[in-house]
């Protein structure tokens, strides 16, 4: 682990400029999801970033994301709260998908999370890339089916949060179930201890 964040580390100062789409990506997502904490805050957000609040529908992946998301958060926790809502957007020419979601099970426990979707992605934003746009190296890494890999970034932009960024192919039969495919970017925040 600290080897990879040392590469990650050297990989991100001699690294050129992400190219201005992929900053551009970057600034949307940071701008909305650095709030995850704050359901309200993400919300005000999203609306100041301009965003169009959207039904699940709006797309047959966000749709899929959304309603399996939930149906597996309640068979493993029956009593659970489940809030959230889905924006659009496009950015630089990419058209993106956003989901804004709080999980409360009975005790208290509660997860938030900000999801920005490119269902289109062709390809993954570079390692190298994601450690200059976050402005550090990643903690940690994770395999994901094809030979992709998940970045993550604990904490996030701020304690008390953090970060993934991934590439999924969906070719896969969880990722097809889910309508999990391309570029995702998430923030996640965890309370009620």
């Amino acid at each position: 682990m600290a080897f990879l964040s040392i590469m990650a580390a050297a990989a991100a100062a001699t690294a050129p400029v992400p190219p201005a789409d992929d900053r551009a990506l970057f600034a949307a997502f940071k701008g909305v999801c650095s709030k995850v904490r704050s359901m309200d805050a993400m919300a005000r957000a999203a609306r100041r970033g301009k965003w169009h609040a959207v039904e699940p529908d709006a797309h047959p992946n966000l749709k899929l994301l959304v309603e399996q998301g939930r149906k597996a958060g309640l068979k493993e926790e029956p009593d659970a709260t489940f809030t959230g809502a889905q924006f659009h957007k496009t950015v630089a020419g990419r058209e993106l998908w956003m989901v804004q979601s709080r999980y409360r099970d009975s005790e208290g426990y509660w997860s938030n999370g900000c999801r920005i979707y490119h269902f289109d992605a062709a390809a993954p934003l570079p390692g190298d890339e994601l450690a200059v746009l976050m402005g550090k190296p990643w903690t940690g890494t994770l395999p994901l089916p094809d030979d992709q890999v998940k970045y993550l970034w604990e904490p996030g932009w701020k304690s008390g949060h953090s970060v993934e960024v991934s590439y999924i192919t969906g070719t896969d039969p969880v990722s097809q179930k889910f309508g999990l495919k391309g570029q995702v970017l998430m923030a996640q925040a965890i309370g009620g201890f």
